[in-house]
């Protein structure tokens, strides 16, 4: 009796340390949705863009009008040692140039104010990792998988903790 009664007792706490071995709590987030909905959208991208090459356009335009002068200011100087019309000429490129100056100037403060209104990438995704990891700690997940993985092929939505980051992200 004695016996089965031990083997009882260790049968028991077997058991019983065996289940209360930590089983691993497995997570699913749709990681590129957050990531798109954090990321600047197409429109302010392409505002940049466009004032980007506003800024390549008109420079060439401006510079090519000043080589144009240029050239027909040497052609006049070699018909003849002064003239009244290589100063206008001058003129013209003098005024080409501060013009050119100008619009970069406000081009470039235009371009940075866009710029600053689009968040850094590094510190979206980095923002992104570190609530993904809180959420996951906190709620005792051990792994959390992407749900665009391909090696994934069916998942609960209870393992889902896309909006729970989300959420912690204000989005």
């Amino acid at each position: 009796m004695k016996k089965a009664f031990l083997f009882a007792l260790l049968f028991c706490a077997s058991v019983t340390a065996y289940a209360q071995q930590q089983i691993p709590k497995i997570g699913i987030i749709d990681y590129t949705k957050i990531v798109q909905r954090m990321m600047p959208s197409l429109d302010q991208l392409q505002e940049i863009k466009n004032i980007k090459q506003a800024i390549e356009d008109e420079t060439a335009s401006i510079e090519a009008e000043i080589a144009t002068l240029e050239r027909e200011k040497e052609d006049i100087a070699a018909r003849s040692h002064y003239s009244d019309a290589t100063d206008e000429i001058d003129e013209q490129i003098t005024s080409l140039k501060y013009y050119l100056n100008q619009f970069v100037e406000e081009k470039n403060k235009e371009l940075e104010e866009k710029k600053v209104l689009v968040p850094d990438t590094a510190e979206i995704i980095s923002k992104i990792v570190n609530q993904i990891q809180y959420v996951a700690e906190s709620e005792g997940y051990s792994v959390i998988f992407d749900s665009k993985d391909k090696n994934i092929i069916w998942w609960t939505h209870s393992v889902d903790i896309t909006d729970k980051v989300m959420k912690k992200l204000r989005l």
